[in-house]
This record gives structure tokens, C-alpha cells and sequence, in this order.
């Protein structure tokens, strides 16, 4: 098991963590669909990663968890002008973004 696939594991266990904590914050069904999502991509990128076979996917599947979470809280954002309690959610959903981007990055790099 080399280190790449390891990170990717360990950012699936994050997303799923945070996203957990998201939907205990906001009782959103979309937020355990997004995490699932993720969490799911996730796995499946640290499966290509270690199989190296269609590696492009270990690459492609993080960042469409990236885009996914980074919409939605850009999104929540916004809103949260007028709501202030949105806040908090958006900055935990920019953080999956940004660590699920950098798990694309790692992995464009090493592979």
C-alpha cells in the first residue's frame, strides 16, 4: 500500500467524518448525500490508486469531491449574509473542499 493510497483513505475517513458533523449541524438530507457521495469517490480513487489501473480516476474522483463540496458552500456562503448561523457550515464545507483538493493534487503528483 503505498502513501498515496493511504492519504486517499484518510481523506475519505475526514469527508465522511465532516460530513457527519455538517449534518448534525444542519439536518440537511443533501449534506448526507454530498458526504456519501464524497466519501464513496473517495474510496474508489485510493482503489484505482492501488490497483494502477485507469489511474486518471484516482485523480478525476477527488476533485469532483472537491467541486461538489466547494459549490455547496460557496453556496451556503452566500446565504449565510442574511442567516449567521450558516457561517460555521460553510467554513467545515470549505474544508472538505480544500482537502479533497489537495488529496487531487497529491495524487496527480505521485501517480
Amino acid at each position: 500500500m503505498t502513501p498515496t493510497v493511504l492519504i486517499l483513505l484518510a481523506v475519505s475517513l475526514g469527508v465522511l467524518l465532516l460530513g457527519g458533523y455538517l449534518w448534525l449541524l444542519t439536518s440537511s438530507r443533501s449534506i448526507v448525500l454530498n458526504t456519501l457521495i464524497g466519501t464513496v469517490c473517495m474510496m474508489f480513487a485510493a482503489s484505482h490508486a492501488s490497483t494502477h489501473q485507469a489511474v486518471e480516476w484516482a485523480i478525476i474522483l477527488p476533485f469532483f469531491t472537491a467541486m461538489l463540496f466547494g459549490g455547496r458552500a460557496a453556496g451556503t456562503w452566500v446565504r449565510s449574509r442574511k442567516n449567521a448561523e450558516l457561517r460555521l457550515p460553510a467554513q467545515i464545507m470549505a474544508g472538505v473542499a480544500a482537502l479533497t483538493l489537495t488529496s487531487a493534487f497529491m495524487a496527480y503528483i505521485t501517480l
